[in-house]
């Protein structure tokens, strides 16, 4: 498996979990963290992005893994 796969792989997995553990929150309690919230999905988003730009790089300037075909 690809690193960046497996990097997509977990963060999927975190965002997931991570939601589940707000809505629960917010049952139990009746408030939600919002600023814990706001910057742990926007890491997520911000990691994402760079995993993007690193693939858009990689295939504007012609580098490829000869695995992938």
């Amino acid at each position: 498996m690809k690193t960046s796969n497996l990097v997509l792989l977990v963060l999927g997995v975190f965002a997931l979990g991570f939601i589940g553990v707000m809505t629960a929150v917010f049952w139990v309690k009746g408030a939600v963290p919002d600023t814990l919230i706001q910057y742990t999905l926007g890491a997520g988003g911000a990691e994402t992005l760079l995993l993007a730009g690193i693939k858009i790089s990689k295939v504007i300037f012609g580098e490829r893994n000869d695995l992938e075909e």
